[in-house]
């Protein structure tokens, strides 16, 4: 990470902070998540999915890091924040508005699907708006490829960790995150 500039938090779930930052000896800004371990399955699970996708409604995934408490993932920044707090702050919004906001989604949900990509967890928590108000998927944790079961892929992932070999972190995780939950498969 001593290649990236931090500056000011603009972000923050669970185990995770975002800032935004800056590459040394450029004026290229971007987001930067870092995140506990624990979470390494459904980052890697995240990278794997995105490293290669370049569209105009998915947020562009530039590069990963590991220290020895976290990792980084760098990838393009959105200052508008998410759809859900766009939401939150206005209540209602004009209908032409809501109307590009369906084509974006739509847009971005076609070619995910084209790449045999299936998004779980459709929430407006998970789309981004990028300056000009582009909306953007980002956060593909918990995505998968079409056909694939991701307790499996966890399961390997967290296989790498030490600990408990019964039932990995990443794997129990999934599996707490999936309990008492309805997810939305699009």
């Amino acid at each position: 990470m001593e290649n990236f500039i931090l500056y000011e938090e603009i972000g923050r779930g669970n185990k995770t902070v975002v800032y935004k930052g800056r590459r040394k000896g450029t004026i290229n800004f971007v987001a930067i998540l870092c995140t506990d371990k624990c979470k390494r399955a459904e980052i890697t699970n995240w990278v794997r999915l995105t490293h290669e996708i370049r569209h105009r409604n998915i947020v562009t995934f530039h590069e990963w890091y590991e220290t020895s408490n976290h990792l980084w993932l760098v990838m393009e920044l959105c200052t508008g924040g998410s759809l859900e707090s766009v939401i939150a702050q206005d209540e209602h919004l004009p209908e032409d508005v809501v109307r590009e906001f369906g084509v974006d989604l739509i847009t971005g949900l076609h070619h995910i699907h084209n790449l045999g990509i299936i998004f779980c967890e459709l929430t407006p928590g998970k789309i981004l708006l990028e300056g000009p108000g582009t909306l953007k998927f980002s956060n593909f944790c918990l995505a998968k490829a079409d056909g694939e079961n991701l307790e499996e892929f966890f399961a390997l992932v967290g296989s790498e960790e030490p600990g408990d070999v019964s039932e990995s972190t990443p794997q129990r995780s999934l599996k707490n995150r999936f309990r008492g939950m309805i997810l939305l498969l699009a």
